[in-house]
């Protein structure tokens, strides 16, 4: 980490000049001072999100617990709201027990800003969240931005205005934060560009006419890379009938859908018609995504590439970063309205989810090779875009066995973040879609159940697995059978069921290598040294952990299972009794574990280290470490994974340091562990930061 945390860190950087709203800057500042719920409102475009955003940066220095902010436009199911939320905050809900749970008990002392952004499509499950987080997190501040009030008991709603216009040329300079705007703009539209007297009384009724909205004045001032600033008023003017013959649910704000409009109008035919099929993208798209998804026999893949040019020209796309591309809401419903009014969306919306399916499988095919980083963070960045292929499987007919291709293909990703949660919840919503008998039916059944034996739900996995088995068998899957083996043999480990563990992982192991299954050998070889160090067999322990890195010998790069197979092979040392070496292991995997965010991995890194710590006799160290344990993320690691021998382990040291240090020093420590950055956690568990 460089240099200090800063409770705005989370924050991203403005991408352009923040341009007045010094009053109402003031006014939610105010209001986070006398109530905790305050929510911003207003119609598409008028600044909500960058006045949240300017708002909580002036304001982070009072929230030493942190300014989070989640972005909620491309979300488009509620129930994932709470799972969207802890993501954001960087916590997983690995164990039992909701999302909401978790966010809970993270904030619970924590005096810490949570932004809520564009939440007018899930008011009803943003108020629930609101009110149990604000129920149960007396010191926690929530500032939201929505089109209309949550209705929560102690909401302070600020209504955002326009920016301001002079109602004269020449008024004073401090009513004019529109003409600044399109100034600030203009001048990036056309370097040189400056706002003098001879042009002011033009700027000006420019900005009357759009009635001071923002993204209104945006959306002009790009239109001055083609057009006078003459032409410009005129167009404004000649082009108003625009509105009038428009899809009727864009009525919110007559200035910005006359902007809108007179974009729409300006672009191409064949621009129009891709602007409203990217609508079909959330969270954005790259241009292979684009050309993939939206081209056809209308519109082909060359011109696909030309017109995507042509709209990011014309600012109706925004660059997002090198080759990415987002649509600001407001345009983007714009286009969503249109598609629904000139196509079929559903050709589109398969094309969509075929894309994304191709994405998940290129990236499960890649998981255990050095491409493996790359890939999960590719599938981090399609979350939403992902979410919106499964939604679309999961509710339109004919669809659901397509759905769980999708789904299973996410498979790896999902794990190696440690995302459960999520991957039961679409796997469930598979499993209640798709019940006739098929491979892909076996494939969601396993992996449902293994997603719930990690999170310390061993027993619920059972009749899963026992389904798996019989239909695998049912329909000659050999693989499948295999796979659901394994997955037994974790579950058995876990419930402390050792001679089965061995009966399932030895059935699976015989069938991976008839097969040559790489990826599944390697899972097994680390899962069944998990079992056999947790269980006393540290030799055959580390010899599976040498099979595993036998096999991984072609991907020196790849880093998840690497560092659970150091993770194993600490297990091991620890029950030889070798503080030392267990410690050097633990060491080594956690920058792996780091890397990827995994953060299971992290926290049951932190636990083992602490064991030792306590075991060399360092209980103040071992104390913050267990406090860690306890902190990333809240309520999940080894001490709650339904492990007796672990469990065990955990009971005997915490003791041991309780007793040492006596009750107040160590809930002291502990209480600095859990304060602790994820990032001073690695730096203390690696020796680079102090005790005290």
């Amino acid at each position: 980490m460089d240099g200090p945390w800063r409770p705005w860190d989370d924050l991203p950087a403005e991408a352009s000049s923040f341009v007045g709203r010094a009053r109402e800057l003031r006014a939610v500042r105010d209001a986070l001072e006398r109530v905790r719920l305050v929510t911003l409102t207003g119609p598409g475009g008028v600044g909500k999100t960058r006045l949240a955003l300017r708002a909580a940066r002036d304001a982070a220095l009072s929230f030493p617990g942190g300014v989070h902010l989640v972005e909620l436009s491309g979300l488009r199911d509620g129930a994932l709201l709470p799972d969207t939320v802890a993501e954001a905050m960087g916590l997983r809900d690995s164990m039992a027990g909701t999302p909401l749970e978790l966010l809970a008990g993270f904030l619970r002392d924590r005096r810490a800003l949570l932004i809520l952004d564009t939440c007018e499509h899930l008011v009803a499950e943003s108020a629930a969240l609101a009110g149990t987080l604000l129920a149960g997190c007396p010191e926690l501040r929530l500032l939201v931005t929505s089109r209309q009030p949550l209705d929560v008991p102690g909401e302070e709603v600020l209504v955002v205005p326009p920016l301001a216009v002079p109602d004269e040329p020449d008024g004073p300079q401090g009513a004019a934060d529109a003409v600044a705007l399109f100034a600030a703009r203009a001048a990036e539209a056309v370097p040189g560009f400056t706002v003098t007297r001879a042009n002011r009384d033009r700027v000006e009724l420019l900005c009357r006419r759009l009635d001071g909205i923002p993204l209104a004045i945006e959306l002009a001032a790009v239109r001055l890379r083609s057009l006078s600033l003459d032409r410009l008023v005129r167009r404004l003017d000649v082009l108003f009938w625009v509105l009038d013959n428009g899809p009727s649910e864009l009525t919110r704000h007559q200035a910005l859908r006359t902007t809108v409009g007179w974009s729409h109008e300006l672009c191409a035919p064949h621009e129009r018609l891709l602007w409203a099929r990217l609508s079909v993208f959330a969270g954005g798209f790259d241009a292979a995504m684009a050309e993939e998804v939206c081209a056809d026999d209308r519109l082909d893949r060359v011109e696909v590439a030309e017109h995507l040019a042509g709209l990011a020209e014309k600012s109706i796309v925004q660059r997002a970063g090198p080759g990415r591309y987002v649509m600001l809401d407001t345009v983007r419903e714009y286009g969503a309205a249109w598609l629904e009014a000139v196509e079929d969306a559903r050709p589109l919306r398969v094309r969509h989810r075929d894309c994304m399916t191709r994405l998940a499988s290129r990236a499960s095919a890649a998981w255990l090779t050095d491409g493996q980083y790359a890939w999960v963070r590719r599938m981090e960045g399609e979350r939403d875009n992902l979410r919106v292929g499964l939604e679309f499987c999961f509710t339109a007919g004919g669809e659901g066995r397509a759905g769980l291709r999708l789904a299973t293909a996410l498979f790896p990703a999902w794990m190696c973040v440690s995302r459960f949660t999520e991957g039961r919840y679409w796997l469930d919503r598979g499993l209640a879609a798709v019940r006739e008998p098929c491979p892909e039916r076996v494939e969601a059944l396993w992996q449902a159940a293994y997603f719930r034996t990690n999170q310390g739900e061993s027993p619920t996995a059972l009749p899963l697995l026992a389904e798996a088995i019989k239909l695998a068998e049912r329909t000659h899957d050999a693989v499948g059978y295999a796979r659901a083996q394994r997955t037994l043999g974790t579950a058995a480990t876990f419930m402390g069921d050792a001679a089965r563990a061995e009966r399932c992982f030895d059935e699976a192991l015989e069938v991976f290598l008839e097969a040559g299954l790489r990826n599944d050998l390697i899972m097994l070889r680390v899962l069944r040294g998990f079992h056999r160090a947790r269980t006393g067999a540290s030799a055959a322990a580390l010899a599976e952990c040498a099979e595993a890195g036998r096999l991984l010998a072609d991907a020196p790069q790849e880093c998840w299972i690497r560092a659970w197979a150091g993770y194993v092979r600490a297990l091991a040392h620890w029950f030889q009794d070798e503080a030392d070496r267990c410690a050097a292991e633990l060491r080594s995997c956690l920058a792996m574990f780091r890397r990827m965010e995994d953060p299971v991995g992290l926290t049951n890194s932190f636990e083992l280290l602490g064991w030792v710590f306590a075991r060399q006799r360092r209980f103040a160290e071992g104390a913050i470490l267990l406090g860690a344990a306890a902190r990333y993320p809240a309520q999940v690691g080894v001490p709650r994974l339904g492990d007796a021998a672990l469990e065990s382990q955990h009971r005997e040291l915490e003791a041991q340091a309780r007793a040492a240090l006596g009750g107040d020093a160590f809930a002291r420590h502990h209480g600095r562990g859990r304060s602790l950055t994820l990032d001073e956690t690695v730096r203390f568990a690696c020796g680079d930061l102090p005790a005290t």
